[in-house]
């Protein structure tokens, strides 16, 4: 009996020294990300009106900003939320004025492969976004102002794939670089209201279907 009280006491203090030989920070670490990315939108298919189809697509690359939240586990397996913010306005002259504006809350997943003192990182990211669409057109003419605003929101689900670089800098800062594309469940936007009796007019934004959204961004962390 005293022989096995011995082991199992020699057991216990090897499982202590094992646990005391690992780092905190390799097993849990908190940390929190905040930077800006680049995203194509790709949100809005055509603007029509029964006798012009306006081919406004905002489809250039505009500013967005972004901030996490999370931990990393075992010094490999990263688990964090975000949430970021992007607007994109697009206009024709004499025409009018198009938006979109997006708020997307992901839950994010990565897997780091450390080489020195950086990390190549693969990962993938799943959540809903709030969609909004704005457009103001002057559906008279320039001398009396006859403008419609139409404004509406959605809440949509997204899903996509990341891959990047993780730099370290120091002990607690690191610098990330990476890209991201988000597969978006997109809903349009359209408005009816009277033309005429034999040209009705209806208004219509965005996509009805998936679409994605490509970003490039930078980032800076603390780590703990």
């Amino acid at each position: 009996m005293k022989t096995m009280k011995h082991i199992k006491h020699i057991i216990a203090l090897l499982g202590l020294l094992l646990a005391l030989s690992v780092p905190a920070q390799a097993v849990v670490s908190p940390f929190i990300r905040a930077g800006f990315d680049f995203s194509r939108l790709n949100a809005i298919d055509f603007v029509k009106d029964p006798n012009v189809k306006w081919q406004d697509k905002v489809k250039g690359w505009d500013i967005g900003y972004f901030g996490e939240a999370g931990v990393k586990l075992l010094g490999s397996h990263v688990i964090a939320g975000e949430i970021g913010y992007m607007k994109a306005t697009s206009s024709v002259s004499g025409a009018g004025v198009t938006s979109r504006e997006q708020v997307p809350v992901l839950v994010n997943y990565r897997m780091l492969f450390n080489v020195g003192p950086a990390a190549v990182f693969v990962g993938a990211s799943a959540g809903i976004m709030s969609d909004k669409a704005g457009w103001r057109e002057d559906v008279g003419n320039a001398a009396t102002q006859d403008w419609k605003t139409f404004k509406a929101g959605n809440w949509i689900g997204l899903w996509g794939a990341s891959a990047g670089v993780e730099f370290k800098l120091g002990k607690n800062w690191s610098v990330d670089l990476g890209a991201r594309v988000l597969a978006v469940n997109a809903k349009d936007f359209s408005q009816d209201y009277l033309g005429t009796a034999t040209n009705p007019e209806t208004y219509k934004i965005g996509k009805n279907e998936l679409y994605w959204r490509p970003n490039v961004r930078v980032a800076l962390s603390l780590n703990w």
